[in-house]
């Protein structure tokens, strides 16, 4: 199924001009102090540093929902052949400007649906998609289109964020959360959420509707830490929340302890490949 006009016009507004493009793009051209936008920025170093890590002479690589361009001009300082689509045009304005600062080529920007990707299929080595599937109520369309723009053996990058850690990050709300599955015998299931745009995800059904795309998953990062919270108060300012979310960050991988990183992180990055058939 796919989303509503209606959806699709709040997402296009969502990142215009008059409301979040300008948010966008200044979160990856400034230093930030806000915990939230720490962990976009660090949500894209790792996806840079994903791609380096693989990355060959010919290496494609495309974009979906590049936005202000902070993958893409991080990639083409490197040398990589990157290709950037978004829905927004006036993100892709930022992404150009972000482009010819740096002084960089900004052709190959297009505006378009992830649904639709009007390139043949295994165009690409590496698919970027960063944050996309949680502005569409039924984003299936879009792991098939990601499935079928990449080469066999080749590399996806999934991202979200995590509907566990402002539950996780908050006693209270966990504690509520408990009690309500303890006595949904008694009071009956949990209503339906209505979508979204922009909403949090359970990274055990992204998981499931990745592999139903015919992708398979790699490897699970979480990026960020809280805020930490007590009924839904934090509790400490954003710098100090920067700080322990660095250090736990730290001390899980110093450690190898995964679990917090994949149920109390933030933002969820999945690494996916398309397998190759004998």
């Amino acid at each position: 199924m796919l989303p509503t006009a209606s959806s699709m016009a709040d997402v296009r507004r969502r990142f215009s001009r008059a409301d979040a493009a300008g948010k966008w793009n200044d979160l990856y051209a400034t230093e930030t102090e806000r915990l939230d936008e720490d962990n976009f920025r660090l949500r894209r170093d790792m996806a840079v540093a994903c791609v380096r890590s693989i990355a060959t002479p010919n290496l494609r690589v495309i974009d979906l929902g590049c936005g202000a361009g902070p993958v893409l001009s991080a990639l083409r300082q490197d040398g990589v052949d990157v290709v950037g689509l978004d829905y927004s045009e006036d993100m892709l304005e930022n992404a150009r400007s972000r482009l010819r600062s740096a002084g960089l080529s900004d052709s190959n920007l297009f505006q378009g649906d992830c649904r639709n990707v009007p390139y043949p299929e295994a165009s690409f080595d590496v698919v970027v998609c960063l944050g996309v599937i949680s502005y569409l109520e039924h984003y299936e369309p879009v792991l098939d289109e990601i499935h079928r723009l990449l080469k066999p053996g080749g590399t996806a990058l999934i991202s979200y964020r995590n509907v566990f850690n402002p539950i996780l990050s908050d006693p209270l709300a966990l504690t509520r959360r408990a009690l309500r599955n303890l006595l949904s015998p008694i009071i009956g299931p949990r209503p339906s959420e209505t979508f979204e745009i922009g909403r949090l995800l359970d990274h055990r059904v992204v998981r499931s509707r990745i592999g139903a795309a015919g992708l398979q998953c790699v490897d699970h990062f979480g990026i960020g830490f809280g805020p930490f919270c007590f009924a839904g108060r934090k509790l400490f300012n954003e710098r100090r929340s920067i700080r322990i979310s660095r250090w736990l960050a730290k001390t899980f991988d110093a450690y190898s302890i995964r679990w917090p990183m994949i149920w109390l992180a933030d933002v969820s990055l999945f690494i996916c490949q398309r397998p190759v058939r004998p």
